[in-house]
């Protein structure tokens, strides 16, 4: 302790003044030492450089509230760098040290100290403790709980407690002995874009309502070729598995995540690289659509006398606007009829809590996207959607792809806008006053338009179930031309759409390229054959928000 001596006589009268005031230390200071470190010599050592740090950092603090909660903070800082300056792994740290820790009347020294890289360390691996572990471990050493307390905090026997206890101190020494693993995640997460659902969405909505946050999407891909428990996911993310624990029951509460064995958790939820299939499938797209696309454009042009004299309300007559929803409609049921046999919606789709049922699916944001050659936005689609109410006469059938100015969200098509319509094509909507309300929403959806003869409805209206079936009759039957096209393209899509995907999401994703071969995609390549080949005409400015719609009292 020669060394300290000396230091104190060097120092001015305010240092030496403080010397004095941690004087009283110097025993205890050698027995906190010589207690982790076990040799004389290396404790006289440590002991001595306690001291010195004392005496230099008095000379910066002005207020110490507790200076036995200084002294002692000061010691284990020393102590860690000592450690660290003799190459000791942080494995040598003693975890009954927090007891002592928590003992200090003020927390300031304590969350001073947690900045250092053992104390953070261990810090780390109470985080990755059970939820049970976890909590003793913090009720007893940060709350300063009895064993008796927390028994009776807890509900459990106080051996319990104590057993708990005695684990969560093993995995503690057990985990800071080695280097925990961080998966890529961690330094790399994903991003999810273009969420979606195949069904019907719950009360609390849908995919993009549950996995729009950047942890649920990086949850959901840590666990999706492969099953992990919760700490598995924390460590592939970098985080500590509190942190996850309730977003993880949350996910799958409503079946985004899977239980797949008693706290094992799998993804229940599609994640594709779209633009990579997109261009993938490109071809295979463009050569079902030359395949059936003109004959269909013919067929339905040999009918046309019969479409128009089944009743159904074309704005203007324009047969041409007519088609726009005619082709989609008839394309998903000639595909349908078409396709090879799967299994039915029922089967495959994951009910929800929320009272939705749909099969969830995102797609990989890329940072950067190569050039595929081609105008991938042409191709995109959205539907069809469906609103109608059970016990109700009206229904409303929708259809999005690159050509119709709509928003491409199931969210912006409702139920009221039938009903709206409804009112408008039966007369009970006069222009007032009270009802300026429902005009600017007829205006604004592009379902009328106003002409020097007052306003027009401007979507396809179908006035009555009879008037549906005699379109239905005229429709023409495609079966043959589009089995053998469809069914090359469904096998073609599945074998592509399956690649590097995990086994049990195969039935979903089946069922999604059935979905887009039987209409979806095939409808958007359709339309772009043949108004590249000239044959289908563009919409006119004011069809583009309705066009691919129909509705009316059919049911």
């Amino acid at each position: 302790m020669q060394l300290w001596r000396q230091e104190m006589d060097s120092i001015g009268k305010n240092g030496k003044e403080a010397a004095e005031a941690i004087r009283s230390y110097v025993k205890p200071i050698f027995g906190f030492a010589l207690n982790r470190v076990k040799q004389r010599a290396e404790a006289e050592d440590l002991a001595q450089e306690i001291m010195l740090q004392l005496l230099k950092s008095f000379s910066g603090v002005r207020d110490i509230r507790s200076l036995d909660a200084y002294v002692w903070t000061v010691a284990r800082y020393t102590w860690v760098n000592w450690l660290k300056k003799r190459a000791h792994a942080p494995q040598a740290f003693e975890i009954n040290g927090m007891s002592e820790l928590s003992a200090a009347p003020s927390r300031e020294p304590l969350d001073r100290l947690l900045v250092t890289e053992a104390y953070r360390e261990l810090r780390r691996e109470v985080a990755f403790l059970s939820d049970i572990h976890r909590r003793i471990v913090v009720m007893h050493y940060y709350d300063e709980l009895k064993i008796g307390d927390i028994a009776i905090s807890l509900n459990i026997p106080v051996n319990t407690v104590k057993w708990h206890l005695s684990e969560a101190k093993k995995k503690l020494r057990k985990g800071m002995k080695r280097m925990r693993a961080t998966g890529t995640l961690s330094v790399n997460p994903v991003s999810m874009g273009e969420m979606g659902h195949s069904g019907s969405a719950g009360r609390l909505g849908e995919t993009n309502d549950f996995l729009g946050r950047a942890l649920a999407q990086n949850i959901v891909y840590a666990a999706y070729h492969k099953a992990r428990t919760v700490h598995q996911i924390a460590e592939e993310l970098g985080m500590p598995p509190s942190l996850l624990e309730g977003e993880v029951r949350h996910l799958a509460d409503y079946n985004f995540l899977i239980q797949t064995s008693p706290g094992k958790y799998q993804s229940n939820t599609i994640v594709w690289d779209l633009f990579e299939l997109a261009v993938a499938g490109h071809q295979f797209w463009q050569d079902c659509a030359a395949e059936v696309a003109d004959v269909h454009f013919d067929a339905l042009m040999e009918v046309r006398r019969q479409v128009e004299d089944s009743g159904v309300y074309v704005p203007d007559g324009d047969y041409n606007f007519l088609l726009w929803t005619l082709l989609p409609k008839n394309v998903e049921e000639q595909s349908w009829r078409s396709m090879p046999a799967g299994e039915n919606f029922d089967a495959v789709a994951p009910m929800r809590k929320d009272g939705g049922q749909y099969i969830a699916y995102a797609a990989l944001n890329r940072s950067h996207n190569a050039d595929p050659g081609f105008d991938l936005s042409s191709y995109v689609t959205f539907g069809p959607s469906l609103r109608y109410v059970e016990d109700t006469p009206l229904y409303l059938w929708q259809f999005n792809t690159y050509w119709s100015d709509r928003q491409m969200d199931w969210r912006f098509l409702e139920y009221r806008n039938v009903e709206i319509c409804h009112a408008f094509q039966q007369g009970e909507l006069p222009e007032n006053e009270e009802n300026a309300e429902q005009y600017s929403f007829l205006l604004e959806k592009g379902y009328i338009r106003k002409t020097e003869e007052g306003y027009k409805f401007n979507a396809v209206w179908i006035d009555s179930p009879q008037t549906l079936n005699r379109l239905n009759k005229a429709m023409p039957d495609l079966s043959a031309l589009y089995a053998p096209a469809v069914g090359k393209l469904y096998d073609k899509m599945l074998n592509l759409f399956l690649q590097n995907q995990p086994k049990h999401l195969e039935p979903q994703l089946a069922y999604m390229v059935r979905g887009n071969t039987g209409g979806g995609r095939l409808v958007a390549y359709i339309l772009k054959h043949l108004i590249d080949n000239g044959k289908l005409k563009p919409p006119l400015p004011h069809q583009q928000k309705t066009i691919s719609t129909w509705m009316g009292p059919v049911k």
